[in-house]
């Protein structure tokens, strides 16, 4: 494993990288943090890729900013982690609040990119958005936690949580254990109600219209925070990509077996 911090001028990313073959940048979500666990180094086959896992602008190790930043600037945090580490060129995967990174990256660094992987994710527009985030920005952790179990599945009802209890405890824990980090200073609370509020702008639906590197979509069929719907809708605009609907909901790449496997054949096949 080699980590460490890109200095950016206004602020640092901590970043780690592991693994041999083909290089994979992987951009997570909301709340993510490169020390929770299982992480994508966990994956059965990963270890065949040379893997860049990241924290946000304010996320997990990394800093903030004075000024609130736009979408555009979580995307090119990517494109400067990759000077400061030698990238020329890398596969992309972007798992919801990264996918919508992602795109944004993706859409101002095409030559940069040998693949684009969008996972449970929202162009914003006339794509359709992902849940409004920030009206959920004075919650407490806890109240974080257990607002948001039920939209992450659409199956994670009250019912189903009174029935199922320690799947639903598990479950309850996982999303509060990232809520806690973006809960725990409050100059971390302040970077996730600026990244909230960056999201909610977040629009490249038009943009995406040319765009042609090969791109593979997935989601959850029962994804209440990123439709199904929305990843149609990036489908349809992205010329040549394909589209795989898992069952599970927004985290389907924990739920679904089939689904970490499919992303590895498609980098695999088509991430040269």
């Amino acid at each position: 494993m080699n980590s460490g911090f890109a200095d950016l001028g206004t602020h640092k990313l901590f970043y780690k990288i592991k693994g041999t073959g083909p290089r994979v940048i992987m951009v997570t979500g909301t709340n993510s943090d490169t020390r929770h666990t299982p992480s994508i180094y966990d994956v059965p086959g990963i270890e065949n890729f040379e893997v860049l896992n990241f924290d946000h602008r304010g996320m997990g190790q990394s800093s903030t900013t004075e000024t609130p930043p736009e979408m555009a600037d979580y995307g090119a945090d990517i494109a400067q982690l990759m000077d400061h580490i030698g990238w020329e060129k890398a596969a992309v995967i972007g798992v919801s609040f990264g996918g919508m990174v992602a795109q944004q990256f993706a859409i101002r660094h095409p030559e940069r990119l040998s693949c684009l992987i969008l996972c449970c994710t929202s162009s914003g527009g006339a794509g359709g958005s992902s849940y409004p985030l920030h009206e959920l920005s004075d919650l407490s952790a806890e109240e974080y936690a257990t607002f948001i179990m039920p939209k992450m599945n659409l199956q994670h009802t009250a019912v189903w949580q009174k029935d199922h209890p320690d799947k639903a405890r598990k479950t309850y824990e996982f999303y509060l254990q990232g809520a806690k980090g973006s809960h725990s200073t409050p100059e971390k609370l302040t970077a996730m109600k600026m990244q909230f509020a960056a999201r909610a702008r977040h629009d490249v639906y038009e943009q995406l219209k040319s765009f042609d590197k090969p791109t593979l979509i997935a989601c959850g069929e029962d994804d209440g925070v990123a439709p199904v719907d929305n990843s149609q809708a990036l489908h349809k605009i992205i010329a040549g990509s394909q589209l795989k609907i898992f069952a599970g909901g927004h985290l389907f790449l924990r739920e679904n077996a089939k689904a970490w496997p499919t992303l590895l054949t498609f980098m695999n096949e088509h991430c040269k």
